[in-house]
């Protein structure tokens, strides 16, 4: 090897090693590019709390509910009165089968009966016998099936075939079922037909037949037939 001239300026040798980055193998992203994915690793966690704020605040927002109101008080009272009352009942053919006649009435929506003051009551059988009752008062179903008669109540059947006198049966409280054409009283009975008198403690009396059933003590005066 020839020798180094003195007058020849070395020439230096590079570095063994270059300068590495801050992390081997993660190169260093921008800034902008970081923050990015901070919010894209929260993004659950924001969203959470997000709808747990929605939902506090729908809460709060919703009205309380109302108290439930008790319902109101239903009070026996007449919505109408009429003067010089009258209901007439009719079958499927032929002339009117009964009538309801009162002074006054008065109908009770709460339990939708009739008052009636002065009542008269007139019906015919299917053989056109006519049974008549008058009262000082009753109280009737809405559709008059029913007729509860009282205060010094009389009843007068016509007369039947083979009678001399129409009968007349008189008690304080009497019902009237026009369903079955049928006249009952659980108080003292009076009846009278011509001469003859009989007291009982109830009675029922089916109109379509004619059948009377004394019911109780009974007891009476009966004329000796000539």
């Amino acid at each position: 090897m020839a020798p180094l001239d003195d007058d020849v300026t070395p020439v230096p040798l590079p570095p063994l090693l270059s300068r590495l980055p801050e992390a081997a193998g993660h190169p260093v992203l921008p800034r902008s590019v970081r923050m990015r994915h901070a919010l894209l690793g929260n993004l659950p966690l924001f969203l959470m709390a997000l709808l747990a704020a929605a939902t506090w605040w729908l809460v709060q927002s919703t009205p309380s509910p109302m108290p439930e109101r008790a319902p109101a008080e239903i009070r026996h009272e007449p919505d109408y009165e009429m003067h010089g009352f009258s209901v007439q009942h009719y079958a499927t053919v032929g002339p009117a089968r009964g009538v309801i006649e009162g002074d006054v009435v008065r109908h009770y929506p709460d339990t939708d009966t009739l008052e009636i003051d002065g009542v008269r009551l007139r019906w015919r059988d299917d053989q056109g016998h006519t049974l008549r009752a008058t009262a000082a008062r009753a109280v009737a179903t809405g559709n008059g099936d029913e007729v509860r008669l009282a205060g010094g109540v009389t009843v007068v059947r016509d007369l039947l075939s083979g009678e001399d006198a129409p009968m007349t049966f008189s008690s304080e409280e009497m019902l009237f079922d026009r369903r079955i054409d049928q006249v009952r009283s659980t108080r003292p009975v009076t009846l009278q037909q011509g001469a003859s008198l009989v007291e009982a403690r109830a009675l029922v009396y089916d109109h379509a037949d004619g059948r009377l059933d004394l019911q109780g003590a009974v007891r009476g005066h009966l004329p000796a037939r000539r």
